[in-house]
């Protein structure tokens, strides 16, 4: 039985590849309203679980409950379907279409809606859906919604993409590695909107390897280790020694040690 509030539960899921044992019986809970940061080492399981959650493959077995009830993922429309919003690396943004396209892309207002896949688009009504979305996250005033998305920074295309996740109400949105290869600005900026998207509801999943920036938004850390979860902790409650060395495997005590000889 999953308790209340939760969004998401993992129960005991497995994913092989051929011999290779990607995730093995790993377990996982994300509350209503939090930011919980997966964390491990490369191999450690952790692209292969948001992959399977975000319907790139199926898990093998093991349990998926999504807001109390028993769900099965075979792929990125069962998982949008669920409210589960994934934005990876590359933030899967069509960078020759305009910010309006890209907040509403196969979601966009048309006319003549009779016609099916033949209706126009409403330009006018999409522009000003995506200029009120882009005031309501703060970014107004850098951005213009007819601007093309191949224009934009890293930095930029973070934002939309994690716009376009809070637009359609996913109520878990995960973020893979959204600071990698950011500029300190950037960085500081797409770390805001991990703020903000808490504060308007929405539970997130960070994935990242940048302990420092989790111990600025997230809630909880869950740490894994050769496919399986193998620590859970409270970020009030610990400290960046002690994360890094259940990533690593090895006891605090010897990694204050290493530090001060270095």
């Amino acid at each position: 039985m999953t308790g209340a509030g939760e969004i998401l539960r993992l129960d005991r899921v497995r994913k092989s590849f051929g011999h290779v044992h990607a995730l093995r019986s790993a377990s996982l809970i994300v509350r209503e309203g939090e930011v919980v940061a997966l964390l491990g080492d490369n191999g450690a399981g952790k692209s292969t679980l948001i992959k399977a959650i975000s319907g790139v493959h199926p898990f093998d077995g093991g349990e998926i409950h999504v807001r109390g009830r028993r769900a099965t993922i075979r792929n990125a429309r069962d998982s949008m379907a669920l409210g589960i919003e994934t934005i990876h690396q590359d933030t899967s943004l069509a960078p020759d279409l305009s910010i309006a396209r890209n907040l509403f892309l196969g979601r966009e207002p048309v006319k003549l809606p009779w016609l099916g896949v033949f209706a126009p688009l409403d330009f006018a009504d999409l522009r000003q859906a995506a200029a009120a979305l882009l005031r309501r996250v703060g970014i107004s005033k850098k951005l213009d919604a007819d601007v093309l998305v191949n224009t934009l920074s890293g930095g930029e295309r973070q934002s939309i993409a994690i716009s376009r996740a809070m637009q359609f109400a996913a109520k878990l949105i995960i973020l893979d590695e959204p600071t990698n290869n950011l500029g300190v600005e950037e960085t500081h900026g797409v770390l805001r909107f991990v703020r903000e998207v808490k504060a308007a509801g929405h539970s997130v999943l960070l994935i990242t390897h940048n302990i420092h920036h989790v111990f600025q938004v997230a809630d909880r850390i869950v740490v894994m280790r050769r496919g399986e979860v193998v620590a859970e902790r409270n970020v009030a409650d610990t400290d960046l020694l002690s994360v890094e060395a259940l990533i690593m495997g090895v006891d605090v005590a010897d990694l204050a040690v290493d530090a001060k000889a270095h």
